[in-house]
């Protein structure tokens, strides 16, 4: 049996090798660094008898509480000034933006969307920048109604020091906490591009041109169906408990429209993304090898799923010269008709001279 993993490791830059030798991995919290990371020896520094794994396991909020009431003397309180007044400075920012209950050792890619957007806001804010310019692109995404109320103090906090912050933004909260707003319209691609309105909140809930104004004001809306559609099959995962999920069970219903809501770090991603997502495509036989998060079981209607598709947030394609038709397929059947042209055929024309990659 090891003679056999071993040949496997050996080829592991073939992908279904590095697959097959996943399916027999499996991840465990290591005795001496306590999934920290950090040298075992490193552990022997202690600070009021913590050491600096003691720190990196902590939730935000106590690291901050421990940090504020470190009591230093003499010559220790003289080097750890500048730097305590840094850490203090730079973990309060990260707990004012709603992240108080995340570790220091959590790593980045089990992190929410909306979790982080505010862990690059905090980072704006411990810059102390004076007189700049921050261009901030849809912040809100990904993130709770509580949460945006908690981003608005941001972004106002950077605007009170001195700052000019400019927000690419259709949040309704957002709009009606700035300044000032500029609608661009009236509609999409050729028949936008104008610029319909610039003004006070107040002015644009009057105006008459501005389907953003419309809409703000109640004038259009988005109707609201009066049924809803009932279901009988669903999916039962059990016993989650990725992250911050605990160990709860959850069923989801097929064919109907779900919504997974929750204020921002509180499991949604860690549910649908790392539990439900890997765990349908382990029972349809299509198991990446990817990490999945913590679970006891699936249960319910499996076998009525084909296929599971995973649409999130990432840029389309693999290369910069992807584009919208050639992520959907339909720029080979587009070529293969140009390429059937008599023109192209008097020209000895193939597919491939109608490809970006000439």
């Amino acid at each position: 049996l090891n003679a056999y993993f071993k040949e496997l490791e050996e080829q592991t830059y073939k992908i279904q090798y590095r697959v097959m030798l996943s399916r027999y991995r499996g991840k465990t919290t290591c005795p001496d660094c306590k999934g920290s990371r950090l040298r075992q020896d490193a552990s022997f520094v202690r600070i009021n008898s913590k050491s600096i794994t003691d720190i990196v396991l902590m939730p935000m909020d106590e690291c901050l509480d421990f940090f504020q009431n470190l009591n230093l003397t003499g010559s220790d309180e003289k080097i750890a000034r500048r730097l305590l007044m840094e850490i203090i400075n730079r973990l309060q920012f990260l707990n004012d933006v709603g992240l108080s209950y995340l570790t220091l050792n959590r790593l980045s890619n089990t992190l929410s969307g909306g979790e982080s957007q505010r862990i690059n806001l905090a980072t704006s804010l411990g810059s102390s920048l004076v007189g700049s310019v921050y261009v901030l692109d849809e912040p809100s995404i990904g993130l709770h109604p509580r949460d945006t109320q908690r981003l608005i103090i941001v972004l106002k906090s950077l605007r009170d020091v001195g700052n000019t912050v400019l927000v690419v933004e259709h949040e309704e909260e957002i709009m009606q906490a700035a300044d000032h707003i500029i609608d661009i319209g009236p509609e999409a691609g050729t028949h936008g591009g104008n610029l319909v309105f610039a003004g006070t909140y107040a002015e644009i809930l009057t105006d008459e041109n501005s389907l953003t104004g419309k809409y703000l004001s109640h004038r259009e809306e988005i109707e609201i169906p009066a049924q809803r559609r009932s279901w009988n099959d669903f999916i039962l995962i059990k016993g989650a408990r990725e992250n911050n999920l605990k160990n709860i069970d959850v069923k989801f219903p097929l064919g109907v429209l779900t919504v997974v809501s929750g204020v921002s770090g509180s499991g949604k991603t860690s549910l649908v993304k790392r539990i439900l997502y890997p765990a349908l495509q382990k029972s349809l036989g299509n198991y990446s090898g990817e990490k999945t998060g913590g679970y006891d079981g699936i249960e319910g209607d499996i076998s009525k799923i084909e296929q599971v598709e995973m649409v999130d947030q990432n840029p389309i394609g693999r290369s910069s010269r992807s584009n919208p038709v050639t992520y959907i397929k339909a720029w080979d059947d587009i070529r293969n008709l140009y390429a059937a042209q008599p023109a192209a055929k008097a020209a000895g024309l193939k597919p491939a001279a109608f490809s970006f990659n000439v």
